[in-house]
């Protein structure tokens, strides 16, 4: 893709995120093209995109309108995340971690407490601990040796509007509370403590469920009671 499509891609992945296009409200590429300044070729590819995304959604005969989610949604997905991911973390502890396993989680450990003492929220730090935090919890559920568990916790942790805004409200209070509780998580699993190593798993999930939450609410992004003409609201999945 060129520059430019790049450009308008990333400037109408903004706009929805930011709540500047309402849920379930129809796209104009006319209009887009107006306000971007470009023409309607860059604009309809970058409204496939975003569609592939799971953020828009085509509706014949209407176009492209933005997705619509509730907080309810996202609730449902991050209760069965909960489970699925306290599921991985007590098997580990339960099976043991290899020496090549409890490597990679120290080292992520370390780096992850580096980015912290740095004491600035940049986006370089953002874009790292969006990487660290999904190698810590990657290597847990590879440790965990169920290929079942793990195909079902990739589906959960793979929603595309998910993934594009469950760091868009973290700062360094996040990045700290997470580390923390990486550590503790890291230590239940390393002393095998099973039913310890669940529930912190779980209370990890759900609290990032809350920050979520609470970011979609102050952006307005709350479709709770929204509808789509003769559709349902489409849910987080």
């Amino acid at each position: 893709m060129s520059t430019r499509g790049q450009s308008v891609v990333r400037a109408l992945r903004g706009k929805v995120l930011d709540g500047e296009y309402a849920p379930g409200g129809r796209l104009n590429e006319i209009d887009i093209s107006n306000t971007l300044n470009v023409s309607r070729t860059p604009v309809r590819a970058a409204l496939a995109i975003l569609a592939a995304e799971g953020l828009l959604e085509y509706v014949p005969n209407s176009g492209y309108v933005v997705r619509s989610y509730s907080a309810q949604d996202i609730e449902g997905v991050y209760a069965a995340r909960a489970v699925l991911e306290g599921l991985a973390a007590r098997t580990v502890a339960e099976k043991g971690l290899s020496d090549i396993a409890r490597g990679v989680l120290h080292k992520n450990l370390s780096e992850t407490e580096a980015l912290l003492e740095y004491g600035n929220w940049t986006d370089e730090v953002r874009e790292s601990w969006g990487r660290l935090n999904e190698e810590f919890h990657e290597a847990i559920f590879e440790a965990a040796g169920n290929r079942h568990l793990s195909e079902l916790i990739e589906k959960s942790r793979s929603i595309p509007l998910l993934k594009a805004v469950k760091f868009r409200w973290h700062d360094l209070d996040t990045l700290a509370a997470s580390f923390r509780d990486h550590e503790e998580l890291f230590d239940a699993i390393v002393h095998g403590q099973g039913s310890r190593a669940e529930h912190l798993a779980r209370e990890h999930v759900y609290q990032a469920s809350r920050r979520l939450i609470a970011g979609w609410r102050r952006a307005g992004a709350d479709t709770a009671s929204a509808r789509r003409p003769g559709r349902r609201v489409s849910r987080a999945a």
